[in-house]
């Protein structure tokens, strides 16, 4: 299994440099390849000839660097092949760089590199497996980063699972609805409402804009205003991941089976108008799914994606077909007279189909699951829904979980 660990990194000013001007040299072979159309690290020795401070970046980076152009330009290549347009590589700085089975030790509390010396690390938490790669990146906001990949002995954590594992005395599953007017609304009846990390952040942003708007281009000023828009992105951006990395273990952690839909992101975005695609992209649903996959993935629970045509339209009470506008934020089944909110019962259809994808018999109405109580998430907004009361659609409940 391979994991990925980001721990930061505190150079002092001649490591600093160092790095930059490694960063310097492996732009100037990324861009030298483009240009000579030349992407096979066989080229390597010959350059180092022609430009000797090439000499100065290990040589694993450099191949790294190299075979990075050769992959890119293989995937244009896939994606035009496909009738895609695409267009060209173009040149362009680089703020990483990536150490690949050697050139690299991590000490204690430092990282030794190749070339560079000893760094500064901090390590939040221990390193499963053996580290396979490492990668150094720069941020906009001037943070130094080393992102640590790493591989376990499958063999070894199979029989280590078998040894401690338990069959769980009971099975939970969960349907989860993705929206815009809240997050998410899941098949419990837990409502978490929508952040709106960007629009929170909106007044300072424009304000931090306008100022770099006018200062004069390539001055130092310009350059530190650049800096303190770059760093409101980044407080939006982390506040988004902690968000999402919350709500995502929650579900990890509770569920065994977790379904969502298998929505296309990018076709809602382009058919919708400009505040409800602001909101998607706010959100980010795609990342969600993947939080909740790789999670769910590395606990030994299952989370599936179900085909989400009709999960809005079918009543999860009866399953007939109940046509509704977007507008319309309750079901109301003529058939067999339930109604309850929107996203419940959408939530309810996908647990149903997850369920029947993996061969656990449901239907709706069948009563698999008893609705327990649920915690809501600690630092998270969030609220149950009233099912007895349909018009009136979140009733708030504030609680904790313990740390």
């Amino acid at each position: 299994m391979i994991e990925v660990t980001r721990f930061r990194l505190y150079p002092n000013k001649e490591a600093e440099d160092k790095l930059f001007s490694n960063f310097k040299i492996c732009s100037f072979v990324y861009n030298w390849c483009l240009e000579h159309n030349i992407w096979n690290d066989s080229v390597l020795p010959q350059l180092k000839e022609v430009y000797p401070d090439i000499k100065e970046v290990h040589s694993i980076v450099l191949q790294n660097v190299i075979h990075q152009v050769r992959d890119n330009i293989k995937v244009l290549s896939a994606l035009k092949k496909k009738g895609k347009k695409v267009g060209r590589l173009r040149h362009k700085p680089r703020h990483s760089m990536i150490y690949e089975q050697t050139g690299f030790k991590i000490d204690g509390n430092l990282l030794r590199l190749s070339r560079i010396g000893a760094i500064p690390i901090v390590i939040s938490r221990p390193i499963k497996g053996e580290i396979k790669q490492i990668i150094i990146k720069h941020t906009k906001t001037n943070n130094w980063f080393a992102v640590v990949v790493s591989r376990t002995n499958e063999i070894d954590d199979w029989f280590a699972f078998r040894k401690t594992y338990r069959k769980p005395v009971s099975f939970k599953a969960i349907g989860i609805d993705l929206n815009v007017s809240n997050f998410s609304t899941d098949s419990d009846g837990l409502v978490i409402e929508h952040p709106r990390n960007v629009r929170k952040a909106e007044k300072k942003l424009r304000r931090q804009q306008k100022k770099l708007s006018r200062k004069t281009r390539g001055s130092h000023n310009r350059n530190k205003q650049r800096r303190i828009v770059a760093k409101v992105h980044e407080k939006v951006e982390n506040r988004r991941n902690d968000f999402l990395h919350k709500v995502s273990r929650y579900y990890v952690n509770n569920y065994d089976l977790i379904s969502l839909e298998d929505l296309n992101i990018k076709g809602l975005i382009g058919m919708s108008n400009s505040g409800m695609a602001k909101a998607i992209h706010d959100a980010s649903w795609g990342k969600f799914d993947n939080y909740v996959q790789y999670k769910a993935e590395n606990a030994g629970k299952l989370a599936v994606f179900v085909i989400a045509k009709g999960t809005t339209i079918d009543c999860s009470a009866c399953g007939k077909a109940v046509p509704k506008e977007l507008s319309e934020r309750t079901h109301r089944c003529p058939y067999c007279g339930s109604v309850m909110p929107r996203d419940y019962n959408s939530s309810r259809n996908i647990n149903f189909r997850g369920l029947q994808m993996v061969g656990v018999w449901a239907q709706p109405n069948h009563g698999f699951f008893d609705n327990e109580k649920l915690n809501t998430l600690a630092e998270i907004r969030t609220s149950i829904l009233d099912i007895n009361n349909p018009e009136q659609v979140f009733v708030v409940e504030a609680k904790n979980l313990p740390p």
